[in-house]
């Protein structure tokens, strides 16, 4: 099951990636080009989110993650963590 999620995860953020890259040759601005986590949950769950962790160090992390990294690259790793779980671990 992890490793279907894993997959199907990975052809996701390759499909978004693609249609974000599309979007941005033709500078067409579309909700591809700039689609965020915080855009997705909101920019009041995403302040809430990182304002409940204590440390800096980790607040500005769960900043840079929230706000500046692309959806897709977000959807590509998921799905290489599923992936690399589903392939080691046997009873999930």
């Amino acid at each position: 099951m992890i490793t279907k999620l894993g997959i199907c995860s990975v052809i996701a953020g390759l499909f978004v990636g693609l249609f974000a890259g599309i979007s941005s040759f033709m500078a067409d601005k579309t909700f591809w080009v700039d689609l965020t986590i915080s855009k997705i949950i909101g920019e009041d769950n995403a302040e809430s989110i990182i304002m409940s962790i204590d440390s800096v160090a980790v607040q500005n992390f769960l900043d840079s993650f929230i706000y500046e990294l692309p959806f897709f690259l977000f959807l590509i790793g998921l799905g290489v963590v599923s992936l690399v779980i589903g392939m080691f671990v046997k009873d999930h």
